[in-house]
């Protein structure tokens, strides 16, 4: 029997078409990118393995036969490999709606293949079984001139609205079936916060929130990219080799 106090199953956001880092990614999709001799999903799968995660669900849509070329069923990684290929670009609410379709959980986490974060997965599972929220986001305090969405906190660490706030997104987050039944139907584009995460808020339902401290990065422009390997070779950050 499965336990449920046990969150070991993981949606990996790969589909985009990585535009802002064109022409590295016109003829290679934005996880393949290789960081200090180390692909942006090589990483990934391997944070997700160090943290006890075993069965893992990668949304694909841009180049998508060089990614399951790369990582393959996953066994080099220690990790069952599912692929959710969309024909056409989902967003972020469709492409983790279809994504866990092929998963059996009741909470899955869910993480962007184009962030580098160092926080502590156990932790945050811990935070959301707790919690007893529909969903747990990890936050980072937002920062003066950053142009990310903010999102405001109340006294008992429950999102309280999503638009304003001291706080953003890191893209970490752990989803349960209510958020997932609130999106559009399968195969149906959407977005997890407009569609999603504002949906539940706006009915009175919980939403949990853990407040990240340490590493973030979002390797989104080639300016955030260069800002990463300087990071790396400054000791700041380590990718996960093996």
């Amino acid at each position: 029997m499965k336990n449920k106090n046990r969150i070991d199953s993981a949606v990996l956001l790969a589909a985009g078409l990585g535009t802002r880092l064109s022409p590295l990614t016109l003829k290679t999709p934005k996880p393949l990118l290789n960081l200090d001799g180390c692909t942006l999903i090589d990483h990934q799968l391997r944070y997700l393995k160090k943290n006890g995660f075993k069965t893992v669900a990668i949304n694909i849509h841009h180049l998508p036969e060089m990614i399951k070329n790369h990582v393959g069923d996953g066994s080099r990684y220690g990790l069952s490999i599912l692929y959710s290929r969309e024909t056409h670009i989902l967003g972020t609410g469709g492409g983790i709606k279809k994504a866990c379709g092929y998963l059996s959980s009741d909470n899955v986490m869910v993480l962007n293949s184009d962030i580098l974060i160092n926080l502590n997965l156990e932790k945050f599972v811990e935070r959301h079984l707790l919690s007893n929220a529909i969903a747990t986001m990890a936050l980072r305090k937002l920062l003066p001139g950053e142009n990310y969405t903010g999102i405001s906190v109340d006294t008992d660490g429950f999102v309280s609205s999503i638009g304003d706030g001291s706080y953003s997104f890191t893209g970490i987050h752990i989803v349960g079936k209510t958020l997932l039944e609130s999106l559009p139907p399968a195969g149906s584009e959407s977005c997890v916060i407009s569609d999603g995460y504002k949906k539940i808020l706006s009915g009175g339902g919980k939403i949990a929130s853990a407040i990240h401290h340490g590493y973030w990065k979002d390797i989104g422009t080639h300016a955030s990219l260069k800002e990463a390997e300087e990071d790396i070779s400054r000791g700041k950050f380590e990718m996960i080799k093996e």
